[in-house]
């Protein structure tokens, strides 16, 4: 059997069966034979960036491995913005990467892949001679799952047309890691959470992979505790009537009166990065206990009170045990008055819409397309100042969020959308992204999703302007003029590709656009223009950091 059969044989033997790519000399004949061997849908991106990006989304949205490939020299260079996302994302992917030659020093895209690798934060596994080609993809697989980062398979063109005997590695088949308190650590987070009066419970993504909502709005009842959310875990108490929505920087109002009443915060799998924190403002007054699965999490963003290293769901339940012995009483902090001002409150109501005729408010723009678009969905934000509005689009479930601003990069949002709706298929997936990030990495690829016949709503956030330097320039008094953009006819464009599209440029269109939405074609992506204006600064809430 040659190297190239051997590689695609060990990644189909560790369950490979989707990969996304763009194939060239080092990996054209792996990408052939995982496709004519075994049946491996292969995903074919216009850039390789993309590609990676692809993996990830169909890695967030599955919660198994993304797997993406690439050929030597430029087609690992042009995947350096998109492998620091998944690294910031802590995402397993396995990015599969030709090499040149050993023996060719002089080829013309030779490259030391080892230190761009590096420089990234993601793993570097060479498959160092034909013999160990299984035994390398598996180190490859088990290092992406144990290091929650992406690990660059590495694979010198030459070894793929060595002959060798296929010597079958076993599959990976990890346990989920259910990891019990220390008892010190939890006697002494126990000791903070007794003593307060006013305590609030904060989940984060960590929260939903240990499936702990249950326990958890057990745990807020014992406390009197209400619930809140970070970003990730958007949507996890949505139905509890004490459910303060996300903590942080797109806190509403209700929400940020009763989290600067609070004195304690119960963090459950969430990073307590400057978002959730509002850089670290939120944490003022408070003491705080932090419970990761990961003790590199805990303190890093944020210096708490106590940090209880385990599961989620584990810590939650000991929690409840304890504090039932010891007959602890809830605290008198959900009142009647906050679950009605939690039931009766309206962001329309906290602000001042500014459309004119020519552009749409964007907090109006996505509280509507909130409610009309349909509701069982994947949402897929991109980076960008119009992130601030579009983050607050509601989700059946927080995995349904799927994010692509780990690394402030803008335009990572439409292959990111694309690997969503290829892992599900079933339901549609909303893209939001801004003008400036479709044009950097959106435009191409929606070919790519026209091509695949995706069930895809891309929402394009048309301010004409790079929007993040548009302010700043604003704000120091200075010409803006160097961040406006005369984009071409983004409908036109997307109909030439093959798209269904809709163009918002007043609140009367909005419901127009809906209906292109509710009566598209099977298979065919729909696009949604929304006009915006470049000097309206703000959150759906109306108030902006």
């Amino acid at each position: 059997m040659l190297g190239h059969d051997v590689v695609a044989r060990a990644l189909v033997d560790h369950g490979v069966d989707t990969v996304f790519g763009v194939l060239g000399d080092g990996n054209l004949f792996i990408g052939e034979n995982l496709q004519r061997e075994h049946d491996v849908t292969f995903i074919g991106a216009t850039h390789e960036a993309n590609a990676v990006c692809m993996a990830e989304g169909w890695a967030k949205a599955t919660g198994r491995l993304g797997v993406a490939t690439v050929t030597h020299g430029p087609g690992l260079t042009n995947t350096i913005t998109a492998l620091v996302e998944g690294v910031k994302n802590e995402t397993p992917m396995l990015l599969v990467a030709g090499d040149t030659p050993i023996e060719n020093e002089q080829h013309l895209q030779n490259l030391d892949q080892h230190a761009l690798v590096v420089a990234t934060g993601a793993g570097f596994q060479a498959v160092r001679n034909v013999e160990t080609i299984a035994e390398d993809v598996s180190s490859a697989v088990r290092r992406a799952h144990a290091e929650r980062r992406p690990i660059v398979l590495n694979i010198p063109l030459n070894i793929e047309w060595d002959e060798v005997e296929y010597q079958p590695r076993p599959a990976l088949n990890t346990p989920p890691v259910r990891l019990a308190p220390d008892p010190d650590q939890l006697e002494s987070a126990l000791g903070i959470i007794a003593s307060s009066a006013r305590p609030i419970i904060l989940a984060g993504r960590g929260a939903v992979a240990s499936g702990a909502r249950e326990v958890l709005i057990q745990l807020g009842d014992v406390l009197g505790a209400p619930l809140a959310t970070s970003v990730l875990g958007t949507g996890f108490f949505s139905d509890q009537p004490f459910n303060l929505g996300i903590h942080g920087t797109l806190s509403h109002e209700v929400a940020g009166e009763t989290l600067a009443m609070a004195d304690c915060l119960i963090v459950f799998g969430a990073s307590l990065n400057f978002f959730t924190t509002d850089y670290q403002s939120l944490l003022a007054g408070k003491r705080v206990v932090h419970v990761n699965l990961d003790p590199s999490h805990i303190d890093r963003h944020a210096i708490v009170d106590s940090g209880v290293v385990g599961d989620a769901r584990v810590v939650a339940e000991a929690m409840i045990q304890r504090l039932a012995e010891a007959e602890h009483q809830p605290s008198s902090f959900r009142t009647a008055d906050l679950e009605k001002k939690l039931r009766e409150f309206d962001p329309a109501n906290t602000y001042e819409d500014k459309s004119y005729d020519g552009a749409v408010d964007p907090r109006t723009l996505t509280r509507q397309l909130d409610a009309g678009l349909p509701q069982d969905r994947q949402v897929v934000v991109d980076a960008g100042r119009f992130m601030l509005d579009a983050l607050t689009m509601s989700v059946p479930q927080p995995r349904d969020l799927v994010t692509s601003h780990g690394f402030g990069a803008i335009g990572l949002g439409m292959s990111t959308a694309i690997g969503a709706a290829v892992a599900d298929p079933t339901r549609p997936t909303v893209l939001c992204i801004g003008d400036g990030g479709y044009m950097m990495g959106g435009l191409t690829e929606l070919s790519t999703a026209v091509h695949l016949g995706l069930d895809l709503i891309v929402v394009v956030y048309n301010d004409g302007s790079y929007g993040a330097e548009h302010i700043q320039l604003v704000a120091k008094g200075m010409d803006p003029t160097a961040s406006l953009h005369d984009w071409p006819d983004f409908c036109a464009v997307a109909t030439s590709m093959g798209c269904d599209t809709a163009k918002i440029t007043s609140l009367d269109e909005i419901d127009a656009a809906l209906e292109v939405v509710k009566n598209r074609e099977a298979g065919k992506p729909v696009l949604i223009e929304a006009c915006t204006d470049a000097d309206v600064v703000s959150t759906i809430y109306g108030h902006h950091r």
